[in-house]
Formats: C-alpha cells, sequence, structure tokens
C-alpha cells in the first residue's frame, strides 16, 4: 500500500515537472532577451541574404525590431533602419545600431527580455530550410 501510495505521488511530481518545464520552453520561443533574438533571427536572415541574395527576411525582421528598443530611443531605432532599408542595405542597419547604441544596452537592458512578434515565430526554422536548399 505504501509503495503504492509512494509511485502515485512520484508521478504526480514528475507530472508536474513536465508541465512546468514545458511551460518554460514555450515561453522562452515568445520572450528573449535582444541579443538572443539577434542571434537567433537576425544573424541567419542576414546569412540568408549573402548566400542567396534573399533579404525578405531580414527586412521583415528589421522593421519589427524598433518595437524592441527602449522607449526613448525608437523613433533613432526606426529612422536608422529605415533609412539603411530604403536604399537596399539592410545588412548594413546591424552595424549601425551597433556603433550607436550597444554600449548603452549592453549596460542597461542587457537582460530585459523582449516580446519577439507573432509574425516572426515560424523565420528561424524556414530560414534553415532555406540555406539547405
Amino acid at each position: 500500500m505504501k509503495l503504492k501510495l509512494f509511485l502515485s505521488l512520484v508521478m504526480v511530481f514528475v507530472s508536474f515537472g513536465f508541465v512546468l518545464n514545458a511551460e518554460k520552453k514555450a515561453k522562452s520561443v515568445t520572450e528573449m532577451n535582444l541579443h538572443d533574438f539577434m542571434e537567433e533571427y537576425t544573424k541567419p536572415a542576414t546569412k540568408l541574404y549573402d548566400k542567396k541574395d534573399n533579404a525578405d527576411y531580414l527586412n521583415k525582421i528589421l522593421t519589427k525590431v524598433p518595437d524592441m528598443a527602449p522607449e526613448d530611443q525608437k523613433a533613432e531605432w526606426k529612422e536608422i533602419i529605415d533609412s539603411k532599408l530604403a536604399v537596399g542595405k539592410p545588412d548594413e542597419t546591424c552595424k549601425s545600431c551597433h556603433t550607436k547604441f550597444k554600449k548603452e544596452y549592453k549596460k542597461n537592458y542587457r537582460k530585459k527580455l523582449i516580446q519577439v512578434p507573432e509574425e516572426l515565430l515560424p523565420f528561424p526554422k524556414e530560414i534553415k530550410e532555406l540555406l539547405k536548399k
């Protein structure tokens, strides 16, 4: 009898652990810090642009990036990105923003979580597939 009760309790705790772990994984897909976003989204999109001359993903990602900026910098981020996209140089936006904002961002916002826009969520997998072709 005690063994059955013990096994039941173990199963409850194991099940609870799986639920918590699944919830944590689901949340990490939609929320991350900006550095991780750039690594998982912008970097592969830039690679796709460089290797296959496909700017579609990079352009779509970059149009969402100003929304991830600190409130007082959103307008400047948007201005930089819009100016580079207007001349067909999406790959230069990263360097422009890094030059101007990287030190301050790292100092003040490094761990701040950002919400990844839902329409961008499938991009890493799609980009990976396009790079294989």
